[in-house]
C-alpha cells in the first residue's frame, strides 16, 4: 500500500512538473508573439492546472490575436470573472461579443467597461452600434459578395487590380523545417499575382519576381497606373535581421521599386519611416502625386491613423494626418482612393458592426465630409477590410475573415432599389376601392412618364429610376384627378426604399358645392390673405390636374350686417379669389363666380336668432362646384 501511494504522489508531481514546463513555454512563446504555439502549450497546462491564473489571460489574447473568435470567446467569459479583472479585458470581451453576433450580450459588457473608464470613445461608439445594428442591415441588395477562390495559399487580403489579373498579400501552410511567423505558424507574407482562366477559375499565384519579396513579410502594396512602381509594406529588417525599436518591436516600413523588365529592382526606403513607429498600407491618389498610409507615429489620434504625404518631383512631404473626420482613437487601416475621388478605409471604432468595417467619405475640397458606412452584406460582424473597385466603378474585391481566415470576396456594386407603391380610395369611403384607376408616374429629371392601372383592389407598383425625380397623379373618369403633393426625389440616396404615394378621389357631382377650408377674409374686405392664398394653390392644383373641368366659386357670409352689404361684399371676395386663380394662370373663361352674401345659410344663424361665433364662422365660407366637364379626347 505504502509503495502504491508513493507511486501515486510521484505521477501527481511528474504531472505536475509537465503543467509547469508547459506554462513557462507558452509564457515565452507569448511574449515572443508566436501565439499558435502559445496556445498549444498554455491550453496544456490549464487541463492540468484548473486554477485561475494569469495564463487564462495569455491564453483568451493568444485567441484573440489568431482570430479565433469563438476560442477567445470562452476563454475571455472566464477571464472577466477573474478577481481584480483589467477593465481591458472586460473591453475585448466586448468586442469578441459583437464579433460573434452577440450584440445584445455586448450591450451589458461595454456598459460594465465604461462604469470603469467612462468617456473612452471607441467603447462609446461600439456600444452606439450594438443599439443600432439593425439598421446596418436595412438593405442588403447594395452589395454582391463571392469568394474569390484562389489556389494553393492559406490566407490572402489587401487585393488590388493589376493588369487582366490582382496583386494581393498572401501567406501559405506551411511545411516540416521551413521558415514560419511566430504569430501564425504559416509562412511569411509575400506579394502575389494571380488572374482567372477562360472558365473564369483563378489560377495558382505567382511571386513577383526581383526584391520585392524579402525573408520577413511583405504587403500591403500599391502600384501606378503604369504598373511599373510599387509602394509596399515590409517588416524592418536589414541583412536578414529584424531591426526593434527602442521598445523591442519590430515594425514596419513602406519601400518603393521600379519594374525593370519582368523583375522588380532598386527597392527605396520612403524617407518618413522610422524604426520607431509603423508605417504601411499604402494607396496611391490618381495623379500619382499623394501617398496614402497608415501609421501610429506619435502625434496620432490613436491607434493606427490615416495620413498623406505628397510629391513635388524630386521629395515626399512630411506625413500629414488626415484628421478627426476619419481618424478615432481607435485603429484606421487600409485607405484606398478611387478614380473618382471616393475614399474608402476600414476603421474599429467608427460606427459598425464589429471588427473592422469600409467606409466612405470625400474630400469637398476644404474637409472631409461625414464618414459612411457601406453596411451588411459588404461589413460584417468580423473584419472587413482593403476594399477596391476596377475602372468600372460596378466591381471590385474586398478582403474579410468572416469565415475565420482572411480571404479575398469578389463584389458586385448594385443599384439601389426603389418601389413607389399604394392605393386609391373613393374619398370620405376609405372602404370603397377605386379600380382601374390612371396612375400616371413622371419623370421630370428624363421628361418621361409612365401610364399603370389599379387592380381590382385599388393597389398599383411600379419601379423607379435611381438618381432620378418623380411626380405622381391618380385619375379616373367623372372623379377629381389628384397629385401627390411632395414630389420623390432620388437624387444622392445610395440605399434601397420603397416609397408610398394613397390617394383618395372625389366624385364630381355637377352642382354639388365643395368648401374650400380656411379661406378666411379681414373684416370688411375682399383682399386675399395669405392664409388663404394656400388653400387657394391647392385649388389651382386641382384645376391644373382637372383640365376640363369648370367651376363656379363663390363666397357666402353669415347673417350680421344687411342682407345688400353682404350680398356685395361677397360678390367681391368671389371675383378676388377668381382674379387670384387666373394670375395663377387658370383661363377665366373655366370660371365664373358669385356673392350668395347670406342667402345659403348651412344653419339655423339668420337674422335675429343668437349664435356663437362658431356658428357664424360656418355660414362665412367659399365653395366651389363643377358647372361643366368638356369632353377632351386625350392625344
Amino acid at each position: 500500500m505504502k509503495k502504491i501511494i508513493l507511486i501515486g504522489i510521484s505521477s501527481v508531481l511528474l504531472f505536475e512538473s509537465c503543467a509547469d514546463r508547459f506554462y513557462k513555454k507558452g509564457v515565452k512563446n507569448y511574449e515572443k508573439m508566436a501565439y499558435h504555439k502559445s496556445i498549444e502549450n498554455l491550453e496544456k497546462h490549464l487541463s492540468a492546472k484548473d486554477e485561475p491564473t494569469d495564463a487564462q489571460i495569455m491564453l483568451a489574447n493568444s485567441y484573440r490575436l489568431v482570430n479565433d473568435l469563438p476560442n477567445a470567446e470562452k476563454w475571455f467569459s472566464q477571464v472577466v470573472q477573474l478577481p481584480d479583472c483589467e477593465p481591458i479585458n472586460i473591453f475585448y470581451y466586448a468586442k469578441l461579443l459583437m464579433g460573434v453576433g452577440k450584440y445584445d450580450e455586448a450591450k451589458d459588457w461595454f456598459n460594465k467597461y465604461l462604469a470603469k473608464v467612462p468617456d473612452d470613445f471607441v467603447a462609446e461608439m461600439l456600444l452606439v452600434s450594438c443599439k443600432s445594428v439593425d439598421t446596418f442591415k436595412q438593405d442588403t441588395t447594395l452589395f454582391t459578395v463571392k469568394e474569390a477562390e484562389i489556389p494553393e495559399i492559406a490566407t490572402a487580403f489587401s487585393q488590388v487590380p493589376y493588369g487582366d489579373g490582382i496583386m494581393f498579400t498572401a501567406d501559405k501552410i506551411s511545411f516540416k523545417n521551413s521558415k514560419t511567423a511566430n504569430w501564425t505558424g504559416r509562412s511569411y507574407l509575400d506579394i502575389y499575382f494571380s488572374q482567372k482562366d477562360q472558365s473564369g477559375k483563378w489560377l495558382s499565384p505567382m511571386l513577383l519576381k526581383g526584391n520585392v519579396n524579402g525573408q520577413y513579410h511583405e504587403g500591403p502594396a500599391c502600384f501606378n497606373k503604369d504598373g511599373n512602381v510599387v509602394y509596399f509594406t515590409r517588416n524592418n529588417y536589414h541583412k536578414k535581421k529584424l531591426t526593434k525599436s527602442s521598445k523591442n518591436e519590430n515594425n514596419l516600413k513602406l519601400f518603393k521599386s521600379e519594374l525593370i523588365g519582368d523583375k522588380w529592382k532598386n527597392v527605396v526606403e520612403l524617407p518618413f519611416n522610422s524604426d520607431e513607429y509603423s508605417c504601411g498600407h499604402p494607396s496611391l491618389s490618381q495623379d500619382e502625386k499623394t501617398l496614402y498610409f497608415i501609421s501610429d507615429m506619435p502625434g496620432g489620434a490613436g491607434g493606427t491613423d490615416i495620413y498623406k504625404s505628397t510629391f513635388d518631383g524630386n521629395n515626399w512631404s512630411s506625413p500629414q494626418n488626415l484628421g478627426d473626420v476619419i481618424n478615432t482613437s481607435g485603429n484606421e487601416m487600409f485607405p484606398y482612393i478611387h478614380s473618382d475621388g471616393t475614399f474608402y478605409f476600414s476603421s474599429d471604432a467608427h460606427n459598425n458592426l464589429g471588427g473592422l468595417d469600409v467606409f466612405m467619405t470625400y474630400y469637398d475640397g476644404n474637409k472631409w465630409l461625414q464618414v459612411e458606412n457601406l453596411n451588411y452584406p459588404l461589413n460584417t460582424s468580423k473584419d472587413d477590410f482593403a476594399f477596391v473597385l476596377n475602372d468600372d466603378n460596378k466591381t471590385g474585391f474586398v478582403s474579410s475573415n468572416r469565415d475565420r481566415d482572411d480571404k479575398i470576396y469578389e463584389i458586385t456594386k448594385n443599384d439601389p432599389s426603389f418601389i413607389v407603391s399604394g392605393y386609391v380610395n373613393q374619398k370620405g369611403k376609405p372602404a370603397q376601392v377605386i379600380d382601374s384607376s390612371v396612375i400616371e408616374i413622371t419623370n421630370l429629371t428624363e421628361n418621361s412618364r409612365e401610364i399603370i392601372m389599379t387592380n381590382k383592389f385599388g393597389n398599383y407598383k411600379a419601379r423607379l429610376k435611381p438618381t432620378c425625380e418623380y411626380i405622381i397623379k391618380a385619375s379616373k373618369p367623372m372623379y377629381f384627378t389628384v397629385t401627390q403633393p411632395k414630389n420623390i426625389s432620388l437624387t444622392g440616396k445610395k440605399k434601397s426604399e420603397n416609397f408610398t404615394a394613397n390617394f383618395e378621389l372625389d366624385q364630381i357631382i355637377i352642382e354639388k358645392p365643395i368648401v374650400l377650408e380656411n379661406i378666411y377674409y379681414d373684416l370688411d374686405k375682399w383682399f386675399i390673405r395669405p392664409d388663404a392664398a394656400k388653400e387657394l394653390n391647392r385649388l389651382v392644383q386641382l384645376l391644373n390636374d382637372n383640365p376640363t373641368l369648370n367651376i363656379e366659386l363663390s363666397s357666402h357670409t353669415d347673417s350680421r350686417a344687411g342682407d345688400q352689404y353682404n350680398l356685395v361684399l361677397s360678390d367681391k371676395r368671389a371675383k378676388a379669389a377668381v382674379q387670384y386663380l387666373i394670375a395663377k394662370g387658370i383661363d377665366a373663361k373655366r370660371m365664373r363666380w358669385k356673392g350668395y352674401g347670406e342667402s345659403k345659410l348651412v344653419n339655423q344663424c339668420k337674422n335675429g336668432v343668437i349664435c356663437t361665433e362658431e356658428e357664424h364662422q360656418k355660414n362665412r365660407r367659399t365653395e366651389f362646384k363643377a358647372i361643366k366637364i368638356e369632353t377632351v379626347t386625350q392625344k
